[in-house]
């Protein structure tokens, strides 16, 4: 219920992407944790391909500077990564939620 509370969603979906083939665009194993409300997606299987859609083409590609696009492990160029102060911040807005009453 976290992620739910935070985030505003009601439901979640959680996908792991492990392996090129399975949509993995970083060099390491990983999670998304998406939350969800009614709605969000006219069909509910469609946040597959929204999760995909900046590395389908990637995935595809055969010729060299693909394989070396897939190593430097980009996934969405307009996405800048989060500093460290940022994910602090984060996980402790977080840890109130586990907090023992």
């Amino acid at each position: 219920m976290v992620i739910e509370k935070e985030y505003g969603g009601t439901s979640l979906t959680i996908a792991c992407q492990d392996g090129p083939e399975a949509g993995q665009s970083v060099p390491h194993c990983h999670i998304h944790i998406i939350p969800r409300r009614l709605g969000d997606f006219a069909n509910n299987d469609d946040i597959y391909n929204e999760i995909t859609q900046n590395t389908k083409e990637l995935l595809t590609k055969s010729d060299p500077a693909a394989e070396a696009e897939r190593k430097a492990g980009v996934d969405n160029e307009e996405r800048k990564p989060r500093s460290e102060q940022e994910m602090a911040q984060e996980a402790i807005r977080l840890a109130s939620f586990f907090q023992e009453e």
